[in-house]
């Protein structure tokens, strides 16, 4: 097995504003060689509809789900052993991805009590399924399909097309008035604001439709347009699932690894925090923080997991036959409130 190899460039171009604004434009492109995947080395092996006899038995129809193991390369070529492995895969070195990234930020240094950051990325993370389970891929989470790892090349599973960030922090200032100094003096009030373009959705039909005994095997797309709300609210429908279809058996499907994007997410924290000055050398510090200010509900992605290959990290697919197939049914954290006292000395 080979090495993963990492090759990164950038180019970034940088002005100051007046004294206290800076904006830069970035380029980042990387490219990952030797990216592990998973063939099958093992999978069922497409017959045809007619009759045949495996291992003496006969059947009317000689390719069906029923005689998957049966059909399988290890159980045709020795059928006294090969009948009893399932699925095996074999790590595969092969795999490629690129991305190319455009960012472009603005920064205003701490001046009068206040600093502002913004960036905003355009970029695209493109090339072949890989597994990201830290535990380790199992035996059945293979390529789709058999000897072609292109088939499943599509955008990366941490692809988020756009991403844009926004902070902010700034302090009260000193206070003249001794009260309005002791309330309102000293106190430092920071926010983050994000959105980003959603996660990449695979359709999957569920079934074993090629009848070679992979999962994740892809439906068809018969309509142009495959999303059908986007409003994001709950319960609703994202994908439309008269945009898809089931194959033909015996065939893989149409659409592209990864083709759909989920829903995109935000989030908007901010923080509140002052230090008490107790004695020359310690202090008090408190600190309040809120994480989704506003409580609002924010789409956790697309339910409906595929309904076989039990074990298989499919989070971000979801299944043509499940009965909840491209709806909106999970959601991001609600609103947490934090607080926090520290003693210095």
């Amino acid at each position: 097995m080979k090495t993963l190899n990492v090759y990164s460039w950038n180019l970034s171009l940088q002005q100051q504003i007046g004294a206290d604004w800076l904006v830069s434009g970035t380029y980042i492109g990387t490219r990952t060689l030797h990216v592990w995947g998973q063939y099958p080395i093992n999978p069922a092996v497409f017959l045809g509809f007619g009759p045949c006899t495996l291992d003496g038995v006969s059947y009317a129809t000689c390719s069906t789900t029923a005689n998957t193991d049966a059909r399988r390369i290890l159980s045709i070529e020795r059928p006294r052993d090969g009948d009893k492995i399932g699925h095996l895969a074999d790590f595969d070195d092969g795999g490629a991805q690129k991305y190319h990234g455009m960012l472009l930020s603005l920064q205003r240094r701490v001046a009068r009590g206040l600093s502002v950051t913004g960036n905003y990325t355009w970029s695209h993370c493109q090339g072949h399924h890989v597994d990201i389970d830290q535990n380790g891929p199992p035996a059945n989470e293979t390529y789709s399909k058999p000897g072609d790892r292109n088939f499943d090349n599509g955008n990366c599973l941490s692809d988020r097309r756009q991403i844009f960030n926004a902070t902010a922090v700034a302090q009260t200032p000193k206070f003249a008035n001794q009260t309005m100094q002791m309330l309102a003096s000293g106190w430092t009030v920071g926010g983050i604001y994000r959105i980003s373009s959603g996660a990449p959705l695979n359709v999957v039909s569920g079934t074993d439709q090629a009848l070679t005994g992979t999962v994740l095997q892809r439906a068809n797309q018969i309509a142009a347009n495959p999303y059908k709300d986007k409003s994001g609210r709950p319960l609703t429908q994202w994908v439309d699932p008269s945009a898809f279809a089931v194959p033909a058996l015996g065939t893989f499907g149409n659409v592209g690894w990864n083709s759909l994007v989920g829903p995109g997410t935000w989030s908007l924290d901010i923080s509140l925090s002052r230090a008490f000055n107790v004695r020359e050398v310690q202090r008090l510090e408190v600190r309040a923080e809120a994480f989704n200010l506003s409580n609002s509900f924010r789409a956790g992605g697309i339910a409906g997991a595929p309904s076989i290959g039990g074990g298989v990290g499919t989070g971000n697919s979801t299944a043509l036959n499940s009965n909840t197939f491209g709806q909106i049914r999970t959601a991001l954290d609600p609103r947490i409130l934090q607080f926090a006292i520290k003693y210095v000395f």
